[in-house]
């Protein structure tokens, strides 16, 4: 071969390889910048590249939104179905990682040029001034072509010749989806919010372990921060402000709440400054600190907050008294109140947890009887024994819905309250507690497993059974005793199955999730139907068999309206106002026969 034919063989070589790596990585598409015509799996390309791929997503999907909301991170806590019923509008969230005022500028001048704008809420948080038309990587931060302008064959081309590692790991992820979020898919798509049900379900209760699994909390990082872009951040704040009143869209400005040490490492001469600069442009709503910047258990890390804090704030601003929101929480600012506001919030103070938080011990019973066997039988003479003492010492029996009214709605709670359990709904917990609970005006809650409800055998085995009460029973113990749910069919005897027993709520190994999720769904479908139909009753409330539950489960049952859920560790819980979460996996004290009034009594006071 001449060297001429091998040089034109060796180019052409080249060209085949090019061409089949950018064909690959457009079918494949791992940014979505090509229309993803494979798997169109937007939830994927947004978390790669949430500023490429969701103005793609909105290129072929904006008949279906009229309004957005922008921001960094943060602004995916402000839920879409709450400012689509304040606004009346159709949300699409727009947040993208990172601070940089500049892309959020060009976003929405690309949105206000193409679309249909109704409505825009600008999220912004203290770090936008330090940030500025920034791009640390060229495929996972930068802007899409469509917004911020430039060469369209640089642009594409980047994605068509990149490594193709890429789209191989999309690829594999496909095959490793799961029902709840991934590292490589966190977005949920109906809203373009970050998807929290995995992170929503996890117990926040205790401090302690909660400062193990977020230890910034614990040893915050020392440093102070600057704000080198203030000037650049103002101006684009005015440019959208201008742009939206242009185009004649309401425009609405959320200033984030962060957590209090982040905040103490601005100098307060420059937070002033930036302030007061920003309300000369537009009058805003500040959440930026206040008592909730305290509790770290309403925030992730130093910038991003849960659900709970966004939703308290969209409920401050519509006046919305569903939600409970601290007193010092939200503050409309405007030229003639800023210099006065901006002056208190370095003197914001936490304050008493006792203000927010209630400490709640629960006690679980099962079986009361006179043949005293395991830890969880008690004789009804130390029932009566242990009530009374619990009476005498000024303790009030309160019921999960005061829990949950304490957590929505900052109800107060009566001084030393206690919550009481009975698990499996056995016949003595009517024959004997239901009598002392009534006598010393205390309540209590009984988790009933639904197909064992009025039996004294094990299904249709045969096998005789601890007897139960009958839903007839629990009429009357309406206003004393509670039902929900300790599972429909989940809490199976091994001995009495002739297959596999179904002992807890946990998928079986060798079961596929989408199994294990409808038989889980099914399951408290029947629990929901047959309480409501004999009870007039709302199930809102798990214990969770034998105590074992995982993520999954959780998330489920919150899928299903299930707002508390109980396991069997010792322990008392700590429950927080504005924090539905902190009635998740609570702890109980099993309380046996043998334990003495005195311990009884040291285990439930404060």
């Amino acid at each position: 071969m001449t060297s001429k034919k091998w040089l034109i063989t060796f180019i052409c070589s080249i060209a085949l390889l090019l061409g089949c790596l950018a064909l690959f990585n457009a079918l494949v598409d791992p940014f979505g910048v090509f229309g993803d015509p494979i798997f169109d799996w937007y939830s994927y390309n947004v978390t790669q590249n949430p500023r490429v791929a969701k103005i793609a997503y909105i290129d072929r999907n904006h008949e279906r939104f009229d309004s957005f909301i922008i921001g960094a991170s943060g602004a995916s806590a402000f839920p879409v179905d709450m400012l689509n019923e304040h606004f009346d509008a159709s949300f699409f969230n727009m947040f993208m990682y990172g601070a940089d005022m500049l892309d959020i500028e060009q976003t929405v001048q690309y949105l206000i040029d193409n679309f249909t704008v109704e409505n825009l809420v600008l999220s912004i948080y203290i770090d936008h001034a330090i940030y500025f038309d920034t791009e640390p990587c060229r495929l996972t931060m930068n802007m899409h072509r469509n917004a911020a302008g430039g060469s369209w064959l640089s642009f594409y081309g980047r994605y068509l010749i990149m490594n193709p590692q890429y789209s191989i790991a999309k690829i594999r992820s496909f095959f490793n989806r799961t029902y709840l979020p991934q590292p490589f898919n966190v977005f949920d798509m109906t809203t373009g919010s970050y998807d929290k049900r995995a992170r929503a379900a996890e117990p926040i209760g205790c401090l302690e372990e909660y400062l193990e699994a977020y230890p910034i909390f614990a040893n915050y990082p020392p440093g102070r921060r600057v704000m080198w872009e203030m000037d650049n951040a103002i101006n684009s704040i005015k440019s959208i402000r201008d742009m939206a009143e242009a185009a004649d869209v309401n425009f609405l400005v959320i200033f984030a709440p962060v957590y209090h040490e982040h905040f103490a490492r601005f100098y307060e001469s420059e937070v002033t400054d930036f302030f007061t600069r920003l309300a000369d442009v537009v009058e805003f709503w500040d959440f930026s600190i206040n008592s909730v910047s305290f509790e770290p258990r309403f925030f992730y890390d130093a910038t991003h907050f849960r659900t709970d804090i966004g939703a308290m704030a969209l409920s401050r601003i519509f006046g919305d008294e569903r939600v409970y929101i601290p007193e010092d929480f939200g503050v409309f600012v405007t030229r003639e109140n800023v210099r006065e506001h901006v002056s208190g919030l370095f003197e914001v103070t936490a304050k008493d947890p006792a203000l927010y938080t209630a400490e709640i011990p629960i006690l679980m019973y099962h079986h009361i009887t006179d043949n005293v066997l395991s830890d969880m039988d008690v004789t009804p003479e130390i029932f009566y024994v242990q009530m009374r003492a619990l009476y005498e010492n000024g303790f009030t029996a309160i019921t999960l819905r005061q829990l949950v009214d304490f957590v929505d709605y900052g109800t107060p709670l009566p001084e030393r309250p206690v919550v009481i359990t009975f698990d499996d709904g056995y016949l003595s917990v009517y024959q004997y507690a239901f009598p002392v609970l009534r006598q010393f005006g205390m309540t209590a809650t009984s988790f009933v497993i639904g197909s064992a409800v009025g039996t004294s055998y094990y299904g249709d085995t045969g096998h005789a059974t601890i007897p139960k009460f009958c839903y007839d029973q629990a009429l009357r113990m309406a206003g004393v005793m509670s039902i929900q749910s300790h599972s429909y069919d989940m809490h199976q005897w091994a001995p009495f199955e002739e297959g596999r027993a179904r002992e807890n709520i946990l998928m079986w190994e060798g079961e596929s999730e989408a199994e294990y999720i409808e038989i889980l769904r099914d399951d408290h479908t029947r629990m929901i139907n047959a309480v409501y139909a004999a009870l007039g009753e709302e199930v809102f409330a798990v214990a969770f068999p034998l105590g074992i539950y995982d993520t999954l489960s959780q998330a489920v049952l919150q899928s299903m309206g299930v707002r508390v859920t109980l396991g069997t560790q010792w322990g008392s819980n700590t429950i927080i106002k504005g924090l539905p979460q902190s009635l998740l996996s609570l702890r109980r004290f099993t309380i046996p026969d043998h334990m003495s009034v005195d311990m009884l009594i040291e285990l439930v006071s404060p």
